[in-house]
């Protein structure tokens, strides 16, 4: 016989270290931390949403750590299945142990250990074996009694034995909880990609292009996936998140979006959004119709529909487009579908692609936080301390599309244009955001607003200061005010700075300045050639504005308009695209993101919470209670015990040694001594 065969199951070292208590509070201890993680990090997000949001050097961190699905993440898989096999070692090592102790009435309990208890003592008179075992029985306990072959009588009795439920009932809670979440973690998944039957595609983009070993069976036991729907739109399918790839899962049911409905708060947080969906059974071929919306789902076949998130469905929008390599005025009509990419070519060897992202109806931003030029000084500081106490203006700015402008190398800018002028402190402007990366902050370009809050004045504007024979001629009549000695030389400056300006506006007038200029005379020429800039681009604006049909401007508001077109001139120069594109106008289509579950584990998770709380009921609200007498020798030895909260027994004890003394008394009143 071997050495391991002598020794015990229960006794081995692997054995107790598995079933110790230790080992299962470390992994509960460690599952708790995941849970946590799983609770705060939004799970199963665009990858370039976690890049934006952490970098991407600990976003891919993150996803090597499986942070980003922890519930089914193969580490959290293994620790679930290390606590169930721990719990379930722990109850066959202890509950036969509880059985038989539950099932005992510890009759071989000692003349010597029950006086030894803290509990225990003599019964001054006499009271009969059958009457003790009734009064205890009366009391609630279960009694037995039993002769023993030293002539001693023992009245054994026992009230909360089943208190050790509570240990089993917990235990089993751990089990069918863990049990539970396996079944939903997608372990049968997991295993199938293991041994390679099943395989995440990486490439294909719809449903129809996954291979056959990337789709997944209606029959297929649990799932969690996420489809986007158009309204209009119909799919039998969900898209899964597995590996680096995706997988298919097919439903038994089809679902169609017959609409999709948004309210609003006036912050621009949405207040409500549903969807109205037609579903259709694939075995009976049953239609019906139904809303989901946050909070109500609807179940079918086991499959249940969350209303998860909204977004844009594929508008479509109309641009104006200007080609900045001309001045010219003239636009170009453009019209695309939103989340669609679109070849442009500017002639020659210009192409780039137009990559069309989300559009939004509604803008609302707060409005009424200090401006950052308020922000210096005493009185920005006064303004800063008031905020607090302001109410926010929300504003709604108005529909507006994002896109990116893609060259043949490969490098895009990304940029955001408002559909509507954007009403700020000096006036109205139309305005465009860009950027080159997601990191980067958008850098805004603003184009003045005309009296019929339009575009198209500062265009042609643009246009004009580009006419050579129009800038001349308004140079001579900006020199009819200066003296007749040096109006020609005047009006030759005043075109030349105009002619500067057209060609590279502000940053073209410094780069002269800086080369042309001795130092000590640049802030002088600046302050020269900034008044012949704005003399003679006054003018060109008038004609503008009599060519648009547009009255004149008062002199406040021609100098204000002026002065931003001048710095939008400025920033279409260094703008970084040859085309300009403006929003004119859109039918807008929206999209209902669903999420689609199969749990059958959650009525596992239901079962398990059940068997916790009647754990916890057992375990701390019922006390085991044993009570003896002992008679022996003349003598009645009383004593009582308890597996916990011994001092009840202090007032409990006392009064059943009171009670039986008195019961003794009462019935041995009328027996002559």
């Amino acid at each position: 016989m071997t050495r391991s065969e002598k020794i015990p199951l229960i006794r081995r070292p692997w054995f107790a270290f598995l079933s110790s208590m230790r080992f299962a509070v470390a992994l509960l201890c460690v599952l708790a931390v995941a849970s946590v993680i799983g609770t705060v990090l939004q799970q199963n997000q665009a990858p370039a949403d976690y890049i934006v949001k952490f970098g991407p050097f600990w976003a891919k961190i993150f996803e090597f750590l499986g942070l980003y699905d922890v519930y089914a993440s193969g580490w959290f898989v293994v620790i679930m299945l290390f606590l169930v096999l721990s719990t379930g070692l722990c109850l066959w090592r202890n509950v036969p142990p509880f059985w038989r102790e539950m099932r005992s009435f510890r009759l071989k309990a000692s003349k010597r250990s029950l006086a030894a208890m803290k509990h225990s003592a003599l019964l001054e008179s006499a009271v009969a074996p059958e009457v003790a075992a009734r009064y205890f029985a009366v009391q609630g306990f279960a009694v037995k009694q039993s002769a023993r072959e030293d002539g001693s009588v023992l009245v054994a009795a026992k009230k909360g034995a089943m208190n050790k439920w509570g240990y089993i009932f917990a235990h089993l809670a751990v089990i069918v909880i863990c049990l539970g979440g396996l079944i939903d973690s997608n372990l049968l998944l997991k295993i199938g990609m293991l041994t390679g039957r099943i395989v995440p595609d990486d490439a294909a983009v719809f449903a129809r292009d996954f291979k056959p070993q990337s789709v997944l069976g209606a029959g297929n036991l649990s799932f969690r996936g996420n489809v986007n729907l158009s309204e209009g739109q119909e799919a039998d399918v969900v898209f899964l998140n597995a590996d680096k790839g995706m997988l298919v899962q097919k439903l038994p049911f089809a679902v169609k979006l017959k609409k999709f409905n948004i309210d609003f708060y006036h912050t621009g947080m949405p207040s409500d959004f549903a969807s109205e969906l037609e579903i259709t059974d694939k075995a009976s071929g049953k239609r019906e119709t139904h809303t989901v919306r946050v909070n109500h789902p609807y179940t079918l076949h086991g499959v249940t529909i969350y209303q998860a998130s909204f977004a844009d469905g594929g508008s479509d929008v109309a641009f104006k487009a200007w080609n900045l390599a001309s001045a010219s005025s003239r636009f170009a009509d453009l019209k695309g579908r939103s989340m669609n990419t679109f070849p442009l070519n500017m002639g020659g060897e210009q192409k780039y692609t137009l990559e069309l992202d989300q559009f939004a109806s509604t803008n609302v931003e707060d409005m009424g936080r200090p401006s950052e030029k308020a922000s210096d000084g005493l009185q920005g500081k006064i303004n800063d301390v008031r905020s607090v106490r302001q109410d926010k203006k929300f504003t709604n700015l108005g529909p507006s599309i994002i896109y990116r402008l893609r060259d043949k190398a490969g490098q895009a800018v990304e940029f955001k244009n408002y559909m509507l002028p954007v009403k700020q402190e000096d006036g109205l402007f139309f305005v465009t955001g860009t950027r080159s990366g997601l990191e980067q902050q958008y850098r805004w370009l603003r184009i003045p607003a005309d009296g019929k809050n339009n575009i198209d004045t500062f265009m042609l504007w643009r246009e004009l200061m580009n006419d050579e024979t129009l800038r001349r001629r308004t140079a001579a009549e900006v020199a009819q005010a200066a003296p007749e000695a040096v109006r020609a030389q005047f009006a030759t400056a005043v075109e030349n700075t105009l002619a500067l300006f057209a060609r590279g506006g502000y940053l073209e007038l410094d780069r002269f300045v800086q080369t042309a200029v001795p130092e000590n005379e640049r802030d002088k020429m600046n302050g020269y050639f900034y008044q012949m800039l704005f003399a003679g681009a006054r003018p060109i604006l008038d004609e503008a504005l009599k060519k648009q049909n547009l009255p004149p401007m008062d002199d406040e508001a021609h100098k204000r308009y002026l002065l931003a077109a001048m710095d939008a001139y400025t920033g279409l120069t260094e703008y970084p695209a040859p085309v300009l594109l403006q929003l004119d106008g859109f039918k807008e289509v929206r999209s209902s993101g669903l999420q689609m579950t199969k749990s059958p584990g959650a009525s596992l998770v239901y079962l398990g919470s059940l068997l916790l709380v009647l754990g916890t009921v057992f375990m701390f609200y019922i006390r085991e209670k044993r009570a003896w007498l002992l008679y022996d020798g003349g003598q009645i030895r009383f004593a009582m015990s308890s597996n916990r909260h011994e001092r009840d027994l202090k007032t409990e004890f006392p009064a059943h040694l009171a009670n039986l003394q008195q019961l003794a008394e009462d019935l041995n009143h009328d027996t002559p001594h």
